[in-house]
């Protein structure tokens, strides 16, 4: 799919095979799942090539911000699918050239859906290419921002639910608990990671433009920029306090299972020292041997209170020690 911004706010999408050539007011040209013939189309208009989905791959630093042809090549990991169980990261690039932006992506993000619902309610749209990559930038991380609020929300209430374990509850149930816990910290750790990456690269290709695109940059939204650096900057350090976080919480966690486990196993090893007593009794009583207290009337009767008292004692002894 093609979607194309005019230079007067106009949105075209081109779902179907084109029979006219681009117009020449262009300030956003977003290629979506780009097939051959739209790439070449593409190609032909901007007169420059765009980076195939192989290269878009490239972790090299080199293969992802470089200049051509006064175009500033630049891609960035930017996360999609935040509102499914399933969130990732995708590659996007950006072909940045005085008077047009370019992007090839492969997934649809939120923050591209932003900006077409903008132009749809006929906002106040800008009319350069750098200005519509400021408003894409800050549409990305403002969807960055939002997930972190997320995740410090379900953080919070992880704290609340393993600190504030219910006695009453079956250690079974404490541990099922205890272990979703950790299942959601995964989770949640998965993303932290994830949205990290993605400012790392927002961060690298912002600077990228700030050192190469300043020649034909306007000059009022250099400030914005520079703005747009400092919240990034700002999340950067967010991720790393929400990373800290989540490792005590998972520390936590692991504690207090292996605290469980250890009351599960205390109360075996109780439960055998309660029992010795009137085993031992019983094992002497119950040899295949000749034992005079076996003549006596009352003989069967007096053994079952011995083994009774036998196991009486130890738990009122355990009780006084506070041990039951």
């Amino acid at each position: 799919m093609v979607r194309l911004i005019t230079q007067q706010g106009q949105l075209i999408d081109w779902n179907e095979e084109k029979t006219h050539p681009f117009p020449d007011n262009l300030v956003f040209l977003d290629l979506l799942n780009p097939s051959r013939t739209e790439e070449l189309d593409a190609e032909k208009w901007l007169e420059y090539q765009l980076p195939t989905r192989e290269e878009m791959q490239e972790i090299e630093e080199s293969s992802r911000l470089y200049s051509e042809k006064g175009a500033l090549y630049m891609t960035a990991w930017i996360p999609v699918g935040l509102d499914t169980p399933d969130p990732d990261t995708t590659p996007i690039s950006f072909v940045l050239a005085p008077d047009c932006l370019t992007t090839v992506r492969y997934a649809d993000p939120l923050a591209f859906r932003a900006l077409a619902d903008q132009v749809k309610r006929q906002c106040k749209m800008p009319i350069s290419s750098d200005a519509v990559f400021l408003l894409l930038c800050e549409l990305i991380i403002g969807r960055i921002a939002d997930a972190l609020q997320n995740v410090e929300g379900d953080l919070k209430r992880i704290n609340r639910e393993i600190f504030v374990v219910n006695p009453s509850k079956a250690s079974t149930t404490v541990e099922r608990d205890l272990a979703e816990v950790i299942k959601l910290l995964g989770r949640r750790s998965a993303l932290v990671a994830n949205l990290r990456e993605s400012l790392v690269s927002i961060s690298r290709i912002l600077q990228f433009f700030l050192n190469n695109g300043a020649s034909w940059m306007s000059g009022a939204l250099a400030a914005q920029f520079r703005s747009v650096m400092r919240d990034v900057k700002s999340l950067d350090d967010y991720t790393n306090q929400q990373t800290q976080e989540m490792t005590f919480l998972l520390e936590s966690t692991l504690g207090l299972i292996n605290i469980q486990q250890n009351q599960i196993i205390k109360i075996f090893t109780i439960a055998s020292v309660l029992f010795m007593p009137p085993t031992l009794i019983a094992s002497i009583y119950g040899m295949n041997l000749h034992i005079p207290e076996a003549k006596f009337e009352y003989a069967y009767p007096m053994v079952i209170i011995l083994l009774i008292i036998s196991a009486v004692i130890p738990i009122v002894f355990f009780k006084r020690k506070k041990l039951l």
